[in-house]
């Protein structure tokens, strides 16, 4: 079992949740952990664990504990977790009686996303370990009481026998007090927020009203003056639901740091409901007041020994316009390649010839070779360059243009990296490839394009027949059926336009579907609203309406954008698939 290949996974799981909750501005703390060998082995002796019918799996292979400051943000961290990541079953929660108190938790089940669980190349297929990670939610009150409860408690060898009765009572006492606790604090900040919306100190008002860990910059002059004149205004900002504002944070996008300017401006674009006119004034002097900024990074790079993991991959024939002499276009296409590698040195070297010439670069994080021969109608380039962010990252180029009777391009693209680190993103089409496309146009047997191919004709369905059985085809293929109703149609031009130049991509019109039927084993109820895809090796894989309907995002990013969620949901994993299989 690898076990740093686990705790990377944990250490990028909580990274993602760090950064969502840093976005909404709450107070809280959070860890992971990776179960070792002995504790897996451990928790895997107790009787109930198996491969039964009736058995049951460990689910905290990683597990993540957040604590949060406040009470109500329990709720706003489960509901944001719900949101971001795909969950197993339901919440677990502290049932308490009234004659009992224990220390209030919640613990939440859910899938680790498919893009983490490539990083890891172990095999635990032989134990009844799911593919997921527990996160446990408590707040800071009862945070040391959780590890003296489940140890001393519930935990204990000794049974009964270990406690007294009354001292029992003593200790649920101490955990009323936590609970109470908790609740006093709020009801603390909630009078706090009050009295200072009572004195028209906005700022001190809107610190005790949200809680969040706002920066030191004070809230503008021109809001307070504005907020002084509007009384509606400024009541709204006071009385404005306060999750309401959080997830409206979230929806706000990228900040560096939340700010009082920050959300005044938030609450007035998403939240607050009173007069159009000064709603738009307001809108204005925040306007002119914040400014966002661009975070700088700043990490120490440490190498460690590299994998080496394909990023992209092409093969095509350049598309020839009689019009024009085919060494022309072969130049045309160098120029791209060239202009390419140099836009990536500017500010390195100058002077990349744009020509098929040789021609070789090394500097420290930086390789850059050509060999060209104007009159073989051959050119090569390899560029190598340092990632300048991601520690122990090296990224590499290579494309080859040979000219003959056509022009054929080849497009090699990897990544060296830690094989104990998941790589995200890591599907890197270099921009000359879309240049040349553009302007020269490619082919797979057929022009690829970037607009789907209708198919409405039983003779355009044997040809597309054709064409998927053609060995000399190297892109894969996506078929999607068109769906009776609109709404419920996989955006299909938006598919073409992502992946149209490495995929080719057909539309199967409505009336084409009885055709289809003929042609194939699926019946009309099946194809409708379907999406199938080929790829180059003859596997396939087709996508039922229902089965796109289910459609849901192991990791959400997009949780609080509006929108199809389901077909979203499916085009992102499509394409996610599409470029694995580029790879």
């Amino acid at each position: 079992m690898h076990v740093p290949q686990v705790e990377g996974i944990g250490d990028r799981l909580e990274e993602d949740i760090r950064n969502i909750l840093n976005r909404a501005g709450i107070y809280f703390r959070i860890f992971s952990r990776a179960k070792t060998p002995f504790s897996i082995a451990q928790k895997l002796e107790k009787p109930g664990y198996g491969f039964g019918e009736h058995d049951k799996k460990m689910q905290d292979l990683i597990g993540l504990r957040v604590v949060v400051y406040y009470q109500d943000d329990m709720d706003i961290v489960r509901t944001i977790l719900e949101k971001t990541f795909r969950q197993v079953g339901e919440w677990s929660k502290t049932d308490n009686t009234e004659e009992e108190f224990k220390a209030s938790k919640l613990n939440g089940v859910f899938w680790v996303p498919e893009e983490y669980q490539r990083v890891y190349n172990g095999d635990i297929s032989f134990l009844p370990i799911d593919a997921t990670f527990e996160v446990q939610l408590r707040t800071i009150s009862f945070e040391g009481w959780h590890e003296i409860e489940h140890d001393m408690r519930y935990k204990s060898p000794y049974g009964d026998d270990f406690w007294r009765e009354d001292l029992s009572r003593t200790l649920n006492s101490v955990l009323a007090n936590l609970e109470l606790c908790d609740w006093t604090t709020l009801n603390v900040f909630e009078k706090l927020a009050d009295y200072h919306y009572t004195e028209r100190k906005w700022e001190m008002m809107l610190k005790a009203k949200f809680r969040l860990r706002f920066d030191l910059e004070p809230l503008a002059e021109e809001i307070c003056r504005f907020l002084d004149e509007n009384e509606e205004a400024a009541y709204c900002l006071y009385r404005c639901n306060r999750p309401e504002v959080l997830f409206a944070l979230l929806r706000d996008g990228y900040h560096e740091k939340i700010t009082y300017n920050l959300i005044v401006k938030v609450i007035n674009d998403s939240v607050a409901d009173y007069e159009p006119k000064l709603k738009r004034k307001l809108a204005k002097i925040c306007h002119d007041i914040l400014k966002v900024e661009k975070p700088q990074r700043n990490e120490r790079l440490e190498l460690n020994p590299l994998d080496v993991t394909p990023s992209f991959q092409l093969k095509v024939t350049l598309s020839h316009d009689p019009q024009r002499d085919l060494n022309e276009e072969f130049l045309t296409a160098v120029k791209f390649i060239a202009g390419w590698a140099q836009g990536r040195l500017q500010n390195i070297v100058e002077g990349i010839p744009d020509t098929p010439i040789d021609y070789e670069y090394h500097e420290a994080g930086y390789y850059l070779q050509i060999l060209g021969n104007i009159s073989l109608g051959f050119y090569k380039l390899t560029f190598e360059h340092a990632d300048a962010e991601r520690k122990g990252v090296v990224w590499r180029t290579k494309v080859i243009l040979e000219r003959s009777d056509y022009i054929r391009m080849k497009v090699d693209c990897d990544y060296c990296h830690n094989p104990d680190r998941l790589i995200r993103d890591s599907f890197n089409k270099p921009r000359f490839v879309d240049e040349i496309f553009r302007k020269i146009g490619y082919t797979d047997v057929i022009p690829m394009m970037t607009k789907p191919h209708k198919v409405e004709k039983m003779k355009e369905i044997e040809m597309l027949s054709e064409f998927i059985a053609d060995h000399s085809r190297t892109l894969p293929v996506i078929l999607a059926v068109e769906e009776e109703d609109s709404e419920r149609q996989i955006n299909i031009n938006r598919l073409a336009e992502t992946v149209g130049t490495y995929a080719h991509v057909f539309l199967l019109s409505k009336k084409a579907i009885p055709m289809m039927v003929e042609k194939s084993d699926y019946t009309t109820e099946e194809l409708t609203g379907a999406v199938w895809v080929t790829f180059q090796n003859g596997e396939d894989k087709f996508y039922t309406r229902e089965r796109i309907g289910n459609s849901r995002f192991d990791f959400n990013k997009y949780a609080f954008d509006s929108g199809n969620v389901y077909e979203k949901a499916f085009r992102h994993k499509l394409v996610r698939l599409i470029k694995e299989k580029n790879c």
